[in-house]
């Protein structure tokens, strides 16, 4: 009965991505609340209470976790572009007590997905840093962003985001120090 109650769970959350880091829970509540009841909406933060720039959405059928994903993906909150897919995590990994306190030993985050790519070429974009990502097939690229100031201009660095934990620990692996107009990109998990 228990694993049959954190299936259905499971397939009544979301995982969001891509969030501005002033992005409070209540903010992504309200955002996600647009096709469907949200029970819990928690933005994932790192010891020091910073955010990660992702939550957990668990609406309150699995109905309007598959519209979230549909109708919400690539929308603005706080003037960014998120993505919403499904939660892969075996279990909730979400509440206001759930903070990265454990360490990087503490078991699999959503974060854990994703990687950081610096030493950039400022003329690298999004498409190609996916499409860069894409060649070491390691995986598939759920989201490629490249950083930018207010005025457009990259910082230097992005971030890739995998579909599984796995796929981005190759990914790290297979693409730290190869090149990327004409720069040695430095890759690594994105904690």
């Amino acid at each position: 009965i228990e694993e049959l109650r954190a299936s259905s769970m499971q397939h009544r959350r979301v995982y969001v991505g891509n969030l501005a880091y002033e992005v409070a829970s209540q903010d992504l509540a309200d955002h996600m609340g647009q096709v469907g009841t949200v029970l819990v909406a928690d933005v994932l933060k790192l010891a020091g209470g910073r955010s990660k720039g992702c939550g957990i959405v668990e609406y309150a059928d699995p109905a309007s976790a598959e519209r979230a994903i549909h109708e919400l993906c690539n929308t603005e909150l706080f003037n960014r572009q998120i993505f919403v897919r499904e939660d892969r995590e075996q279990e909730a990994k979400y509440g206001s007590n759930r903070t990265d306190a454990r360490g990087s030993s503490g078991g699999s985050e959503p974060s854990s997905h994703q990687l950081f790519v610096g030493n950039l070429a400022f003329s690298v974009t999004w498409t190609m840093l996916k499409d860069w990502a894409r060649e070491a097939n390691a995986g598939e690229v759920a989201h490629a962003t490249v950083r930018t100031d207010d005025a457009g201009h990259s910082k230097g660095h992005g971030i890739l985001i995998y579909n599984s934990a796995e796929d981005a620990a190759r990914a790290a692996e297979a693409l730290n120090g190869t090149m990327l107009q004409g720069r040695p990109a430095e890759v690594r998990i994105d904690r």
